[in-house]
């Protein structure tokens, strides 16, 4: 299978060790007539789509049209470049961000389009939800199997660090080290209580060449580890792997956003069993290990002395 990976320079498409990865260096994916020609010249038989307009809540609210225009264009460029081009099979990256922010379960597919996303990323969130429309509506007109996946808070290597634009994990990693490096205190905004699902980005590309082997319907498909982790917990597990002495200390008064956000991973969990895949998935220790061992390793690309 000749397989074609967008955003291939960024966070999802470096820990994607299959295919041909491109990245803005190869193709404008907001320039139709030039993502067309790539497409129709490279020919591939699937696509993992991961590029997109990434960054965190205060990006997604300094630069709402930014996010919704640019996110929406590069979709569906790459999805009418593929269907020019052939390609019977595509993964297209969602996020729980495009979820509603008013019900209190866990996330599930047919949730998706079902009230108004969270406030503060609500142009970035319809962009990302909009995704499941254009696959369904190419399946229902064109005959293709294109599969809107929706990713929980996925975190890693190759994750953006830089505190600018660090999403959470990545954020408190950075600001961990930083902490321990200066003898400081480290500070949180917040008192921890937020509860979201946390995935090792790792366990990803499996899951990714099984939904293109097997994965046929119209529906979206939530890829999350269906756990539930406190902030606060999460902070600890980082400060833990950090080997992090001194103190976190939390300011109660910020503004942390949606109190819950947390997915199920049923349907994921049976389709992979259908297919005697392995349901196992890295779990957040170990994880956050390999995670600050990378960031360690890599800090000085993020830090400047």
């Amino acid at each position: 299978m000749k397989i074609l990976v967008t955003g291939g320079s960024g966070f999802i498409g470096k820990n994607i060790s299959v295919g041909t990865k491109i990245s803005s260096k190869d193709v404008d994916l907001m320039d139709f007539d030039a993502t067309v020609a790539y497409f129709e010249k490279f020919k591939p038989d699937a696509v993992i789509h991961c590029a997109a307009k990434h960054g965190n809540f205060q990006d997604m609210a300094n630069d709402k049209v930014g996010f919704y225009r640019e996110c929406m264009t590069i979709d569906m460029n790459v999805l009418e470049a593929a269907f020019r081009a052939g390609t019977k099979k595509l993964i297209a990256m969602s996020s729980v961000t495009a979820f509603p922010h008013h019900l209190d379960k866990p996330l599930a597919e047919e949730d998706l389009h079902f009230g108004e996303p969270h406030p503060s990323c609500y142009s970035y969130a319809y962009a990302k939800r909009m995704i499941d429309v254009l696959c369904r509506s190419y399946n229902e007109q064109h005959g293709v199997n294109y599969t809107c996946a929706v990713l929980t808070n996925m975190y890693g290597p190759h994750n953006n660090f830089d505190l600018k634009y660090a999403t959470v994990v990545s954020n408190f990693v950075h600001k961990c080290y930083l902490a321990k490096k200066e003898g400081k205190d480290l500070e949180v905004y917040g008192d921890g209580s937020p509860v979201r699902d946390f995935m090792f980005v790792g366990d990803l590309e499996p899951i990714f060449l099984n939904i293109l082997e097997h994965y046929i319907t119209n529906a979206p498909l939530v890829i999350s580890t269906g756990g539930q982790t406190s902030i606060k917990t999460l902070i600890e597990i980082i400060a833990d792997k950090m080997k992090f002495e001194g103190s976190i200390v939390w300011g109660g008064e910020k503004n942390v956003g949606q109190v819950k956000k947390v997915t199920s991973n049923a349907n994921l969990v049976k389709f992979l069993e259908t297919y005697d895949c392995n349901t196992d998935f890295t779990s957040l220790e170990d994880g956050i290990a390999q995670t600050v061992e990378w960031f360690e390793a890599n800090a000085s690309t993020y830090i400047k002395s």
